[in-house]
C-alpha cells in the first residue's frame, strides 16, 4: 500500500470501519480522524493510511502504552534530542515522546514524518522534531517498508497495511 497518494477509501467509509471495530475510544473518531484525514491529504499521504498507523500507534486512541492522550502525538514520535535526560527521554519513557498543541499539530507532525520517509521534502513550517533525523536516502514508497524502521519490528510495515486494508 503506497504512502504517497490520494486516500484510498472515503472518509465515510474509514469511519464506519472503525465505528463497527470493539475497543476504540471514542477520542479516536470525535478528535483524532479529522485532523488525521486533513493533514493527510495535505501532504498527499494516503489517508487511510496514515489513520491507520495512528489506530496501530495510539491503541485506536486509548493510549495504552508510554505515550499519553495530552501529548497529542498520534504516530509516537520522540522527541529531538533522545538522551538529552539520561533516564527520562531515553528509550521508551513517556517523556521521550513529543508533545504538541493540539491533535492538528500532532496529526501535521505525522504526516510531516511520513513524508521524510519517503524522501519528499516538506515545505514551510517543519513541526515535526525528528523530521531532519530521518535518513532522506530511504525513499520508502509502501506503508509495508515501514517495518524496522519506524518500528523496531519487522512486521510493523506488514500489520500497518492489513489495518489499512481493514479500513479500506
Amino acid at each position: 500500500m503506497r504512502i504517497i497518494g490520494p486516500p484510498s477509501a472515503s472518509l465515510a467509509t474509514v469511519i464506519g470501519r472503525i465505528n463497527a471495530r470493539v475497543n476504540v475510544h471514542p477520542r479516536f473518531v470525535a478528535e483524532m480522524v479529522n485532523p488525521l484525514w486533513n493533514a493527510a491529504t495535505r501532504y498527499g499521504i494516503d489517508a487511510v493510511g496514515m489513520i491507520a498507523q495512528s489506530a496501530k500507534e495510539t491503541g485506536f486512541g486509548n493510549f495504552g502504552g508510554n505515550v499519553r492522550p495530552e501529548f497529542f502525538n498520534t504516530a509516537g514520535i520522540k522527541i529531538r534530542y533522545q538522551n538529552l535526560f539520561p533516564g527520562i527521554t531515553d528509550g521508551d519513557k513517556p517523556l521521550a515522546h513529543s508533545m504538541f498543541a493540539n491533535w492538528d499539530v500532532g496529526a501535521e507532525a505525522h504526516a510531516q514524518h511520513l513524508r521524510a520517509y519517503t524522501g519528499w521534502p516538506v515545505q514551510g513550517l517543519v513541526v515535526d522534531p525528528r523530521y531532519v533525523y530521518v535518513k532522506t536516502e530511504l525513499k520508502l514508497e509502501n506503508f509495508e517498508d515501514l517495518g524496522g524502521r519506524w518500528a523496531p519490528s519487522l512486521s510493523y510495515g506488514i500489520e500497518l497495511a492489513a489495518l489499512a486494508r481493514a479500513l479500506q
